[in-house]
């Protein structure tokens, strides 16, 4: 689980870093709509792999309580 744990944390950072490049890119070419799009799914996915890894934070956490 603490394996799951690291790797969920570097795909959320890995996600808000493209989020942030797709969002940069599509203010420099004057808001093309396919990037708006493209910004629009990959804010979906940042969100739905930052709720899995705090499922997994507080699966681990309440594994840790049980020891």
């Amino acid at each position: 689980m603490k394996i799951l744990n690291e790797l969920l944390a570097w795909l959320v950072g890995i996600a808000v870093f493209v989020n942030v490049i797709t969002l940069i890119l599509g203010i420099f070419y004057f808001f093309d709509f396919f990037l708006f799009k493209l910004w629009i799914a990959e804010l979906v996915t940042t969100l739905i792999i930052a709720g899995i890894k705090v499922h997994v934070t507080y699966m681990i956490f309440e594994s840790e309580l049980e020891d």
